[in-house]
């Protein structure tokens, strides 16, 4: 038995089997569509549900709010109940929300009232892809029962490591939400221009451009592919967001490139959707050693 619990939010996406294999503890966002009545991520909304509403409504750009502190408190007090006063918590980047702040506040309230638990919560510097790759490597860890401090240490140093690149179908999303001005869209779309971008130091930054998906799917794969120092250290996730044949295209360059590695696949989730829309593909890695 593990004695360590694990706790994500859900900007990680790593789906249920996942969550359950590994016994992780997952914290959903919230999503709105109007600013009133909000829906727990993959609790009372399917991403696909999600998803195929911005694809029908693409004026419509949905917003995301952080778990907040009681969230987090809630979900400190259940695994201390169930024996595990040790929690290892991965967050998205502060940068793109406020889910590491709300799981620090709570962790000083709960920690201030049970001395004998000890929360180590991790900013991931990103998320969903390269987030979930960190979370799975975790889980692995805590799954061979490795020392709480040693598991830790493990992750941070997996963290320089760490690549989470995507691109996007459509710039429209991005423009309606006030990520790019109108007319950048305009012309990037009219020249069938495909931005990939990656999370670095928490932050959303250009890498390269490439015109067609099929170009950007494979620049952005051999960009992954050559900041791979050891391929056997290396977890992997992919996402996409309504585009499984696009993420099925990216798995099989990627393995005629390093050969036959284990891909976590799974859907973009509503957090990160939410600001790059259905068609968006991404793929992330750590190497753990």
């Amino acid at each position: 038995m593990e004695y360590i619990a694990q706790i994500c939010d859900s900007a990680g996406n790593l789906g249920k089997e996942l969550t359950e294999e590994f016994s992780i503890m997952n914290i959903p966002f919230y999503i709105t569509f109007d600013g009133k009545k909000y829906y727990r991520h993959n609790v009372d909304i399917s991403d696909n549900e999600f998803l195929k509403f911005m694809e029908n409504n693409p004026k419509k750009i949905p917003k995301t709010a952080a778990p907040n502190i009681n969230d987090w408190y809630e979900k400190y007090d259940e695994a201390y109940k169930n024996g595990k006063k040790n929690m290892i918590v991965t967050t998205i980047s502060p940068k793109l929300s406020g889910s590491f702040q709300n799981a620090s506040v709570a962790k000083n309230q709960f920690e201030e009232n049970h001395k004998d638990s000890q929360i180590e919560i991790i900013n991931t510097q990103s998320c969903t892809c390269g987030q979930a790759a960190l979370e799975i490597g975790i889980a692995q860890m805590i799954k061979k029962n490795l020392d709480f401090t040693v598991i830790k240490n493990k992750a941070y140093d997996a963290l320089k490591t760490m690549s989470t690149l995507f691109s996007v179908k459509t710039l429209l999303y991005m423009k309606e939400g006030g990520r790019i001005g109108g007319a950048t869209a305009f012309l990037g779309n009219f020249m069938n221009i495909k931005p990939i971008a990656e999370f670095s130091d928490g932050e959303v930054k250009a890498v390269k451009m490439a015109r067609g998906r099929k170009s950007s799917i494979e620049k952005m794969s051999d960009i992954a592919v050559s900041r791979i120092k050891n391929v056997k250290n290396t977890i992997m996730c992919t996402r996409n967001a309504l585009c499984t044949e696009d993420e099925e295209y990216m798995i099989k360059f990627i393995k005629n490139k390093i050969g036959d590695i284990k891909i976590y696949s799974g859907t973009l989730g509503a957090v990160i959707g939410a600001h790059s829309g259905p068609g968006a593909i991404g793929v992330g890695f750590v190497e753990i050693i």
